[in-house]
Formats: C-alpha cells, structure tokens, sequence
C-alpha cells in the first residue's frame, strides 16, 4: 500500500483506539442513567404514567450503542490492517447505523425534556395525591426528591390536600422529608432515618420555620434539563467525532480500490 493509504491506515487504527474509548463513555453514561438510585427517584417522580419513558429509552439506546460500538471498532480495525474492502463496507455501513442511533437518542432526550415542561404541573400533582402513600416506589422517589432538594410537594405543601397521605395520617398533613431536618445528609441515603427539628410543628403545618414551603418543581425541571444535557451532549459529541472517522474510512476505501486496480 502506498504512502496515502499508508496513513490512512494509521489514522483509522488510530481513530478506532478513540472510538472504543468513547464506546466505553457511552455505556458508561447509559448504564449510569439506569442503575443511579438518586437518579431513578427524580425519574418516578417525574414519570407516573409508564407511557412517557423517554429518558429510559434514551439511556438503554446508549447502553446498547455502546455495546455495539466495541464490535465496530473490531472490523474497523481488521480492515484497516488487511485492506479488506468487505470489512471497511461493514465498518462504514456500522457507523452509520451507530450514528443514527445516537441521534435517535439525542431526539428522544429533547422529546422528554419537552415532555417534561409540559405536563409537569399535573403529573406532580397526581403523583402526590395519588400515589404519594400508595405506591413504595413513588413514595420512596418522592422522599428522596423532597429530602435533596429542600422541598414539598410539587408545587408546595398544598399539594398533600385532599391526598391518600393525609386521609391515612390525619392530623398530619405533610410527610417527614417535607420538614427542616437534623440529619439531612444521612437521610438522604436513607430516607426513613429522616429525623424532623420539630416532628409535629412541620407535620401539622404550625411553623413555617420547620417545614419546605416551595414545591419540587423548579428543582425537577432543572434536574431534567442537565441530565437531558448530558445525554443529548454524549450523543452528539461522539456523532460528530465518528464523522471524522467515517471519511478516513470512505478514504481508506477507495485508497484500496485505485491500488487494485494498478
């Protein structure tokens, strides 16, 4: 091979070390989005109709690209080094589809994140009225939001009116991770430990000074739009450094072809 095909052929072996490590980067942030106990609570919060689980479907995309561009960056490689055309087809064929799929991820994250400002207002308040108290998962989700953010309810304390909690706990009418607490960084590992600086002053709504009067809601809203960020950024960032590999292959490709022919 010539000296043009010579550095191409560098360049894409070079390209491909980078490529795995950001493969590595996308499983990473994929894998991280699901299994993070603090970030799979704000996501319950935010999503109590199971319909409108974009962020999952997101991060699991990530996760399964990020397994996928591992095997790409094989036949990347073996191609580079054999000058085969068949396998650099296959890598050129397998970064479009790695491509696509990220942006794919990037649109379903802006989707979720419009999803999110829209229905905020109503999917807190059900959330609060209906499953705070009835479901473990949403309960504890609510617990953990409430406890990190300094907050109650989704839009303040009014939001336990009229909910499950206070037909079940009368006098109460907010839970204990709606109060100022003795031990926040405890509870938030662990939200039953929530100890309250005044239990039933907080409880019964008698003094603002130990309880959260603002709600969940600017808290979540801000929480959507970095992690949304954050994935929407990896997707994108990676996408475009796989264009650059892309061309060097395309490149790479033809370098072969022409010196088949002579």
């Amino acid at each position: 091979m010539g000296f043009c095909g010579g550095c191409f052929k560098a360049l894409l072996i070079f390209f491909n070390i980078i490529f795995w490590l950001s493969g590595a980067a996308i499983l990473g942030v994929g894998v991280w989005m699901i299994v993070d106990k603090n970030i799979n609570s704000y996501f319950e919060v935010l999503n109590v109709d199971t319909h409108d689980q974009y962020f999952k479907y997101a991060a699991y995309m990530l996760i399964a690209f990020g397994v996928f561009v591992f095997l790409v960056g094989f036949f990347g490689c073996c191609g580079a080094i054999r000058g085969s055309k068949c396998l650099l087809g296959l890598y050129i064929f397998c970064l479009v589809l790695v491509f696509a799929g990220e942006i794919a991820a990037g649109v379903i994250s802006i989707i979720y994140k419009s999803e999110v400002e829209k229905k905020v207002d109503d999917t807190l308040t059900k959330s609060i009225k209906e499953k705070y108290n009835i479901s473990t998962t949403i309960t504890e989700a609510w617990n953990v939001v409430q406890i990190q953010l300094d907050c109650c309810g989704g839009l303040g304390a009014n939001d336990y009116n009229g909910s499950k909690f206070e037909e079940k706990n009368r006098p109460m009418k907010i839970p204990p991770t709606c109060c100022v607490l003795t031990n926040k960084n405890e509870a938030e590992e662990k939200p039953d430990s929530a100890k309250a600086k005044n239990l039933t002053a907080c409880m019964e709504l008698k003094d603002t000074m130990f309880f959260h009067q603002k709600g969940c809601k600017e808290g979540l809203i801000d929480w959507a739009k970095m992690h949304t960020a954050i994935l929407i950024g990896v997707a994108m960032g990676i996408g475009a450094i796989q264009i650059f590999g892309l061309v060097i292959a395309i490149c790479l490709c033809r370098q072969v072809d022409r010196e088949e022919k002579y």
